[in-house]
């Protein structure tokens, strides 16, 4: 097409309500599917189209398998690069479509290459990139993804990137006092539209609301939101134990005469082990 016969197109769109730029006329094309959970990480409320964005931090893998767990099931073909060899049920369990997932066991030297042959056929591609490319292997990449408006997911942050997740501290739960399984795991999360909580995983294994009253630790302070909590530290019984929470030595409940089955029933002890979670988060 020509100059002049782009003009007609041209005065076309800028007529259109609301395009006026070439970003605009991506902004009209819905975003893929998220879990509800991970909705608000992202500023249209889904995974962009002909975008790249990044996850990075601890959890990332976990986060990006999330992330295109409902395009799967709603039959986006969705392919992982340089991944290594998750194992098949954690990636169900965190709600994937196995049958729309392709995981390709590529070299990190490779995964430009095998990329740029994946966008032509997939809906999403999630990799973890063995090396950074360069600016003009990115500039490539980046016009092809924007053609076939398909989404890429790279688990290293990368430029050119329209939306960034970086997850920047987690907290399992399940094994408290030494024993049990760990459950779940409390993520928080920074993105373009703030700072998010929630679990990953859940208890069921896919993303999940974090249950009103739960407890953070904030590095630095006491638990965040939790004036309760910090009541109890300054309300605590007198007969408390007198000694240090970072000094006392680590008691074992089946070992300690003083400590019988009751002891998570007993509130001195639920203020001991948060503040033992402060201090070891500072520390």
């Amino acid at each position: 097409m020509d100059v002049m016969s782009a003009a007609p197109v041209i005065e076309q769109l800028s007529r259109e309500t609301g395009i006026s730029t070439a970003a605009a006329l991506f902004d009209k094309i819905p975003p893929h599917p998220v879990d509800p959970v991970l909705s608000p990480l992202f500023r249209r409320g889904g995974l962009p189209r002909g975008e790249l964005v990044t996850v990075s931090g601890e959890l990332s893998l976990s986060c990006g398998l999330a992330t295109i767990a409902a395009a799967t099931r709603e039959q986006k073909w969705c392919a992982g690069i340089g991944l290594g060899e998750p194992a098949v049920s954690s990636i169900a369990d965190l709600g994937v479509d196995l049958d729309h997932f392709v995981n390709l066991a590529t070299p990190g030297e490779d995964w430009l290459r095998v990329a740029s042959i994946l966008i032509e056929s997939f809906d999403i591609i999630l990799v973890d990139p063995g090396f950074a490319p360069s600016a003009s292997e990115r500039a490539r990449l980046l016009a092809k993804i924007r053609e076939r408006r398909m989404s890429l997911i790279s688990l290293r942050p990368m430029s050119g990137s329209t939306e960034q997740i970086e997850i920047t501290d987690t907290r399992w739960s399940g094994a408290e006092h030494g024993r049990g399984r760990l459950q779940s795991c409390l993520v928080r999360a920074r993105s373009q539209t703030g700072t998010h909580r929630f679990l990953l995983p859940g208890p069921s294994g896919t993303p999940t609301s974090v249950p009103a009253g739960t407890l953070e630790v904030v590095t630095g302070g006491v638990p965040a939101g939790t004036a309760n909590a910090a009541a109890e530290a300054r309300t605590a019984p007198a007969t408390s134990p007198a000694t240090s929470p970072a000094t006392s030595p680590a008691t074992d409940p089946d070992t300690d005469p003083d400590m019988g089955t009751d002891t998570a029933d007993d509130p001195r002890w639920s203020t001991i082990t948060a503040l033992r979670q402060v201090i070891s988060h500072v520390g």
